[in-house]
């Protein structure tokens, strides 16, 4: 099962993007900050006659079945892009509106959305209201947030990281080159380019070895599902059939992070409730814009074993660009945070990206249950979060 990449250029930002990024080698120490702009408004929308399609559930042979006559009977299989297959059965592919109402009629069908075009911002310099340094790491430290939240042995435990791919050969991870994969249709590299994808899973599972940074559940396995590109931009098809491989491939108590958000999609948000309903834990970032996630997804998804996460200071103050809730479960590190990077180095990092994953290494380590060290202050929608412990 692999994403499509549709023609038309999309801008789909992730929520720990970088604004000034040098190349970062080994023996290099590389400081330079860039100054956060304002978070810019999020402005979305839809591709013009794309859309994903998915089947109601069945046996996946009578699935593919009706959908091959479904196919069939409206005309369209030369416009087909993509077929989904696993858990979900489905195609994506260029449709009119009349074909579009075809298939919402259709007693097979249960969902049919438009695929999105999501930017936060106008530049790749204000892709997102997080900011980056790099810098390399000579001996091990220990990270505030991973000291404030705790951690511990990881080995033998499985995370999915749905992001921009992670650095295999990264010193201080341990990541499966068996299971990941790249969902970016013509390539098939689930290696990072970009660098979001490393840093989160440093949070989740670096070593703890002589160099570096440690992660919470330390020398946990990493899957990288890669549907971010080089460049930060994706699909809501790449993320949803990244999250349908992990739920077909992975088992009970495996964790799926999510730093990411799209538009408001009933398609996505029910398949992050079917992996969890399996007991697969799903950590999702809030988002970074200090507006209410009512309308974001995944952040928006109220269901067990769904972890949807806010940013804290080592104050323990709400982050004032943080996104809030009646969703979010927990607030956990996501100022100032020190993790691994693309080209084997380091970062300091701001945002709910970094925040989520603090929470996906508790799940690793504990099998689903996380503690509370008190509340955190400054909490918009007045019902201040619990600070993750773990």
């Amino acid at each position: 099962m692999r994403s499509t990449n549709f023609k038309k250029a999309v801008s789909f930002f992730a929520l720990a993007s970088v604004f000034s990024m040098a190349g970062c080698q080994k023996d290099e120490l590389l400081e330079e900050t860039a100054t956060a702009p304002a978070p810019a408004a999020t402005s979305s929308k839809t591709v013009e006659g794309k859309y994903i399609v998915v089947m109601k559930n069945s046996s996946a042979a009578s699935r593919q079945e009706l959908r091959d006559r479904l196919l069939q009977r409206l005309g369209i299989r030369d416009r087909v892009n993509d077929m989904l297959e696993g858990s979900s059965n489905g195609f994506t592919g260029s449709l009119s509106k009349e074909e579009v109402q075809q298939l919402k009629q259709d007693d097979n069908v249960a969902y049919v959305e438009p695929e999105q075009t999501i930017m936060l911002g106008d530049a790749a310099a204000s892709l997102s209201s997080e900011t980056t340094t790099s810098t390399t790491i000579s001996s091990q430290t220990i990270p505030w947030g991973v000291a404030r939240v705790g951690y511990g042995d990881g080995t033998g435990k499985t995370v999915w990281v749905i992001d921009s791919g992670v650095q295999s050969s990264h010193p201080d991870l341990n990541v499966d080159k068996v299971r990941s994969k790249s969902f970016i249709s013509g390539d098939a590299s689930w290696e990072d380019g970009y660098g979001h994808g490393t840093g989160v899973a440093g949070i989740i599972g670096a070593k703890n070895n002589s160099v570096g940074v440690v992660g919470v559940a330390a020398n946990a396995t990493i899957v990288a599902l890669r549907v971010f590109d080089n460049a930060g931009a994706g699909t809501l098809t790449r993320i949803y059939t990244a999250l349908n491989y992990a739920y077909t491939n992975g088992k009970a108590g495996d964790v799926v992070n999510m730093s990411l958000r799209v538009a408001a999609s009933t398609m996505l948000d029910d398949l992050v409730k079917k992996v969890a309903a399996k007991g697969m834990f799903v950590v999702v970032a809030s988002g970074n814009s200090y507006i209410d996630c009512k309308n974001d997804s995944p952040a928006r998804v109220v269901a067990p074993n769904v972890f949807v996460v806010s940013n804290m200071d080592s104050n323990g103050k709400f982050n004032a660009t943080s996104n809030y809730g009646a969703s979010v479960k927990y607030a956990a590190p996501g100022t100032n945070i020190k993790t691994t990077w693309k080209g084997s180095g380091y970062v300091n990092g701001n945002g709910t990206s970094y925040a989520a994953p603090h929470v996906a290494g508790i799940l690793a380590l504990t099998g689903g249950k996380v503690n509370s060290q008190g509340l955190v202050t400054s909490d918009p929608d007045g019902k201040p979060d619990p600070i993750a412990l773990k």
